[in-house]
Order: C-alpha cells, then structure tokens, then sequence
C-alpha cells in the first residue's frame, strides 16, 4: 500500500477578493502563511517526499511542513492549477458581457464549456491523473507522499481516481488548506477522507 496526501494550498490575496485565481501565481495572503504554520505543527504522519506545483503559494504552503519534516519539496509540473484563460484575475462584476455569459455557460457545464483561452477539465483531468501515479510509482512500497497543490487539481485527481464523471470535478468541494487522503492498495486507489480542515482548525 502507498499514501498520497493531498493538500490545497492556504487562502491567497486574490481568495480573499474573490478573483478567479488559476494558474495566476497569486502569493498565501496572512491566513493562508499561518494555515501553513499550524498544519505543520498539527501533522503527524511522517511523508517520504513532498510534491508542490511550480506555483508560489503552493511552495509558500509547502515550505513549514517541509522544515518540520527535513525533505526538500520537488517541484511537478502536472500538480499546476488549471488554467482559467480570460478569466484569470476577474470578479464576476469586473466581466464584459461577452466574458459574462462565457461564465455562466463554463459555471453550468465545465465539461461541454471550456473558459475563453482556457484549460479543458479532459486536460486537466488527464494531467493530474498522471501526476497522481507519477508520485505513486516513485514511492517504495508503504511510504507516503504529500502533494501541496490546488482546488481544482485535487477534485480532477479524486474525479479521476475514483472513476467519477467528468462532471464530477466542478462537485466536489475542497477547502483551503484541507486535506484529501488517497491509498492504493493492489494497484486500486480508495478515497480514504475528503476535505477535512481539522489540522488547520485545531
């Protein structure tokens, strides 16, 4: 059996003003830095490497668990958040009506509707899938891994993993600094917890 820890990011700048972030490299506001901090000093299960995308917040996040645990985080580049093309940088209100009603398609179907410039939620899904069993085959058999990474990398990854509708990435919800925990266990993947804030909210 082998462990993947998924862990979204702290909040960011732009979390807090509610822009659509993607793959904009957006810096942890104040909360999202002491999130990292009290993760690190609550997390108990000791990894055999740490992933983080080639985003800052994701590294910024990263950086306290990998003080505590003595790793040097390695950097993949299929952990990178999908990208939300025009999108990227807006409020709602800030949208032309053009970009507007682009939203409202992309908010109703993201499987049918892609983001004007955007990433497709096949790409992603397709991308963050192999990221998932890149970081399992490098593991030896009972390690762990933690992967800091995004929103929507780990719902595509549990989407993909459990075999769920593609549908199902834009339905599964997880929170700022939460964690999702994965093992294979025969070469299966279990979901084993979803989105649990308990090491952030203690």
């Amino acid at each position: 059996m082998n462990r993947l820890i998924l862990i979204r990011h702290g909040e960011t700048l732009w979390n807090r003003e509610f822009r659509l972030q993607g793959s904009s490299d957006v810096p942890l506001s104040e909360l999202g830095e002491d999130q990292a901090q009290r993760l690190a000093r609550s997390f108990t299960e000791k990894p055999a490497a740490i992933f983080v995308s080639p985003l800052a917040r994701t590294q910024s996040f990263a950086a306290p668990l990998a003080s505590r645990f003595g790793l040097k985080p390695k950097v993949m580049e299929n952990l990178r958040e999908m990208s939300f093309g025009r999108f990227e940088g807006l409020r709602y209100e800030d949208m032309d009506d053009s970009l507007q009603q682009a939203f409202k398609l992309w908010i109703e179907d993201p499987v049918k509707n892609t983001s004007p410039d955007g990433e497709s939620i096949a790409a992603l899904t397709a991308r963050v899938r192999k990221a998932a069993e890149d970081i399992c085959d490098s593991l030896e058999e009972g390690a762990v891994a933690l992967a800091v990474t995004h929103g929507g990398v780990i719902r595509a990854i549990v989407a993909a993993l459990m075999d769920m509708p593609l549908i199902a990435v834009g339905r599964v919800q997880v929170y700022p600094g939460s964690l999702t925990i994965l093992d294979k266990v025969d070469g299966h993947w279990k979901l084993v917890r979803l989105n649990d804030t308990c090491y952030i909210d203690s």
